[in-house]
């Protein structure tokens, strides 16, 4: 009996012992990597990390990802990626691991090669990586939880945590700024970013390059520009300026709260909470509010027009004479870009032959591209033209009320203001095409009039052959049946489809019997 007790006590501790190794946990030690489909839980089981895929019915997508999501939201929500720019394929099983120099890394299980690490200054032996209830990833010390060298927190992708921090660290140049995702599935870093700048404004960028959107001033409360940071449901958001730091974070007012704040794929800033009875986001700020105002939405060559998509998803078309230039990207809501000619120009190529000299196409009613260059020595529309049409990296011009404005290489921003074909008095732009590229155009519009004429004239020559015979047959019955004329007779003749059928010599004539048929049978 006693060996029998110390057997069921050797396999109930073994059988514990498996039950807590595959249980959740939020930490990775030199001893304990994450693999597979293990996965850390933060210790109040709101966030969790572990290897996924993204994917749609329409595109599969074989990379994996090490990404941090809301742990309880049924719809996932990745908020953090570790190897967006460098996903592991598959077969690859990726490993999450500490390496032997005692950083976090990501490693090619079958080849023990370095996809991703942390790559810090690590001063011991005893690291190990541990995800917060903050949603904070840090590789710390296993005997001094002070004592951090590396955390997600400094490395944000497309989502600010409640606690995290984006802006400048003055002292060691670390620059914190929250990058939108390259489209719904990729996700490498796209063309958008929310950054602080070092005198402490706020902008939303385009490239890290243009602003499209402006925070404005710091009043104690919010920015300026954007008094929606304020609310009941709201985060308390603070805003930090001194000689060491310029940035911008927020706290939670319930710490239960699933609140996600960062930007969008389509480069909008956005903040929003998840309402477990209705198990969806409720969006409190969206900025900007259209599509269209976000720069360079649909890329090169496009016009953007927020009146047409009614899912409020931005609707890009490519100017006359483009295409697009990915259509793969696009069906992922990525269309940064843009568009591509059809044709080439033929500048340089074309002196000697007017048919093949470059022409323009006018669009009219809508907001002109960026960076416009005024020539002041044009003073009317034509020179205008000649002035684009002697520079071959000149796309475009326009001639209005503040004169020439020409523009060079590619067109960025145009948006529809008015419907064009209700409104002629609009501001037109004239894009530089191919000539052949409007011969196509001027042929196809002419096949499309010759059809018209000839429907119409086909329409035509039915109509008198119709009455033509009518007249025949009218002639037949008058003299095989004449009428004594009433006073009550308004000259309209009721044929019967026997004397139809005798007129026409059994509908032999060319109109033939169905089309005669379906005019007069039954009269």
């Amino acid at each position: 009996m006693p060996l029998l007790r110390h057997v069921l006590l050797g396999i109930v501790l073994l059988f514990l012992h498996t039950l807590a190794s595959s249980a959740a946990t939020d930490t990775v030690s030199p001893s304990q990597a994450l693999a597979g489909s293990n996965r850390l839980v933060s210790n109040n089981s709101k966030f969790a990390l572990g290897f996924l895929k993204q994917g749609n019915e329409s595109y599969n997508n074989h990379n994996s990802y090490l990404g941090i999501w809301f742990n309880k939201v049924p719809k996932l929500t990745l908020l953090w990626t570790a190897n967006g720019d460098n996903p592991v394929v598959d077969p690859t099983s990726p490993e999450l691991t500490i390496s032997g120099d005692g950083n976090l890394a990501i490693l090619d299980h079958a080849t023990k090669s370095i996809i991703w690490s942390t790559r810090a200054n690590i001063t011991t032996n005893d690291t190990i990586a541990v995800l917060l209830n903050n949603g904070n990833l840090v590789l710390r010390s296993s005997s001094n939880s002070f004592k951090i060298f590396w955390q997600s927190f400094d490395y944000p992708t497309d989502t600010l945590f409640a606690g995290a921090k984006i802006g400048w660290d003055k002292v060691t140049g670390l620059n914190r700024r929250i990058v939108s995702r390259k489209n719904s599935i990729d996700q490498a870093p796209g063309m958008y970013s929310l950054e602080v700048g070092l005198n402490g404004d706020g902008h939303l960028l385009w490239n890290s390059t243009v602003p499209y959107k402006s925070s404005g001033d710091w009043n104690g409360r919010y920015f300026g520009l954007a008094p929606e940071m304020i609310g009941v449901a709201l985060p308390n958001f603070t805003f930090v300026y001194n000689d060491q730091e310029a940035y911008f974070t927020y706290t939670l007012r319930d710490d239960t709260a699933i609140v996600h704040t960062g930007i969008d794929v389509f480069g909008r800033g956005f903040g929003g909470t998840w309402l477990e009875g209705s198990q969806d986001w409720l969006i409190h700020y969206r900025q900007p509010i259209v599509h269209c105002d976000v720069f360079a939405i649909c890329g090169p060559y496009t016009i953007c027009d927020d009146k047409k998509d009614p899912n409020n998803n931005p609707f890009c078309d490519c100017m006359k004479g483009f295409s697009v230039k990915s259509p793969k990207d696009w069906e992922l809501d990525d269309r940064t870009g843009g568009c591509m000619r059809n044709t080439p120009l033929s500048c340089g190529s074309s002196k000697d032959r007017s048919d093949l000299t470059d022409k323009f196409y006018p669009m009219q009613s809508i907001r002109l591209p960026n960076n416009a260059e005024n020539v002041q020595a044009a003073t009317s529309g034509d020179q205008c033209s000649q002035v684009c049409l002697s520079n071959c990296s000149c796309t475009a011009y326009s001639y209005g009320e503040d004169g020439c404005s020409i523009w060079h290489d590619e067109l960025y921003n145009v948006k529809q203001l008015l419907d064009a074909a209700s409104d002629g008095n609009g501001v037109v732009l004239y894009v530089r095409l191919a000539a052949k590229e409007l011969q196509i155009s001027e042929r196809k519009k002419s096949g499309t009039l010759i059809g018209v004429a000839i429907g119409a004239s086909t329409g035509t020559l039915f109509l008198i052959t119709l009455l033509l015979i009518l007249w025949r047959i009218k002639g037949k019955w008058i003299i095989a049946h004449p009428l004594e004329k009433s006073e009550d007779s308004i000259g309209i003749i009721a044929f019967r489809h026997i004397d139809l059928r005798r007129a026409t010599k059994n509908f032999s004539e060319k109109l033939g019997e169905e089309v005669l048929v379906l005019y007069l049978k039954g009269t």
